[in-house]
């Protein structure tokens, strides 16, 4: 009886989608977080904290911001291409990027960038945030984003 209920329970967890890392650290080094952000980037640590799949969390000190901050990157997981494409079209001020996976949506709410390949759907986002001061350049953290979900998509 307990192999049956061992065997339905593998059968009921959710799959780890094909492509994506074991870990959520491994979807960018601190290399590429810098690369991305500048400044002094800490290691990257695992957070599971919040229901689903856990996080990634970088910190950067002295960022081309201006700020300190974090770059967060993970997988989503049970994404889809349609479930993907519903987001993009359904989170309002979404703009599609170019040349990140088989495609990539800039969130400009969350600053963060939602991307898709082979498969597996991946975030990359930088929280910085300058309470009661004046906040990063709009344009310039897209940019950065950008290239840490680059980073992002290589690892996958």
């Amino acid at each position: 009886m307990l192999r049956v209920v061992l065997a339905v329970a593998l059968l009921a967890a959710p799959a780890a989608s094909a492509g994506a890392p074991s870990s959520p650290c491994k979807l960018a080094t601190s290399a590429e977080v810098k690369a991305a952000f500048g400044g002094t980037i800490g290691a990257g640590k695992v957070d599971n904290s919040l229901p689903g799949e856990p996080t990634c969390h970088f910190s950067v000190k002295g960022s081309s911001l201006g700020f300190s901050g974090e770059a967060v990157v993970f997988v989503t997981p049970g994404q889809t291409m349609q479930t993907f494409k519903l987001a993009e079209k359904s989170i309002p001020g979404a703009v599609a990027v170019a040349g990140i996976g088989s495609g990539a949506f800039y969130n400009f709410h969350s600053t963060s960038i939602e991307l898709i390949k082979g498969g597996v759907v991946a975030s990359a986002q930088g929280i910085f945030l300058n309470p009661g001061g004046p906040q990063p350049n709009a344009a310039k953290i897209k940019a950065d984003v950008t290239v840490l979900a680059k980073a992002v998509a290589k690892h996958i």
